[in-house]
C-alpha cells in the first residue's frame, strides 16, 4: 500500500516539518496582526467610572472627554477671572477709602495747625496790646474758610463712601 495518499502526505509533512511549522507560525502571526489591527485602540479615559475605576475608551471618546474637560476649565477660568476682577475692585475701593481717610486726617491736622497759629497770633496781639479788631476780620475769614474746608472734606468723604458702597453692591449682584 505504497499508494496510500494519507501515508504519502504524512511522509511529505514529516520530511518538511520545519517548513510546515514556519508556514503555520506565519499564518498564526498574520492572524494575530490582522486581529489586532482590526481592533480599535483603547486607553484609560479622563473621566473615572462611578466606582472610581478607570474606564477604557476609544480614541473618539477620549477626544470627546478631552474637549469636555477643556470646556469645563475654560468656564472655570472665566469664573475665576470674574472673581479676580471683583476682588481687585474691592481692593481698589478699600485703597481709595484708605487714601480718603488719610487725606481727611491731613486736612484736619492742617486746620488744627492753622487754628493754633491764629490763636497764637491773637494771643500775642492781646498780650502786647496791639490787637486790632479789623485784623481779626481776615483771621475770622481764614477760620471760616478752614471750617468750610473741613466740612466739605467730611461731606466728600461721606459721598465717596456712598459711591463705593454702590459700586460694591453692583458688583456683588452681578
Amino acid at each position: 500500500m505504497k499508494n496510500d495518499v494519507l501515508h504519502s502526505v504524512l511522509n511529505w509533512m514529516d520530511h518538511n516539518r520545519y517548513t510546515i511549522a514556519s508556514v503555520l507560525v506565519f499564518i498564526l502571526t498574520m492572524g494575530i496582526v490582522v486581529n489586532l489591527s482590526g481592533c480599535e485602540s483603547a486607553t484609560s479615559g479622563l473621566v473615572a467610572a462611578a466606582d472610581g475605576t478607570a474606564v477604557k475608551v476609544s480614541r473618539s471618546e477620549f477626544q470627546r472627554q478631552a474637549l469636555v474637560g477643556e470646556k469645563d476649565f475654560a468656564v472655570r477660568r472665566i469664573e475665576l477671572d470674574g472673581l479676580a476682577a471683583k476682588f481687585n475692585e474691592e481692593i481698589k475701593a478699600f485703597n481709595e477709602r484708605i487714601q480718603a481717610g488719610l487725606d481727611d486726617l491731613q486736612r484736619q491736622d492742617e486746620f488744627k495747625q492753622q487754628l493754633f497759629d491764629t490763636i497764637g497770633v491773637v494771643a500775642i496781639g492781646a498780650t502786647e496790646g496791639t490787637l486790632n479788631p479789623t485784623a481779626l476780620v481776615p483771621i475770622g475769614i481764614g477760620l471760616l474758610g478752614g471750617a468750610l474746608g473741613l466740612g466739605t472734606s467730611a461731606d466728600n468723604r461721606r459721598k465717596d463712601k456712598v459711591i463705593t458702597d454702590l459700586k460694591i453692591n453692583a458688583l456683588a449682584t452681578t
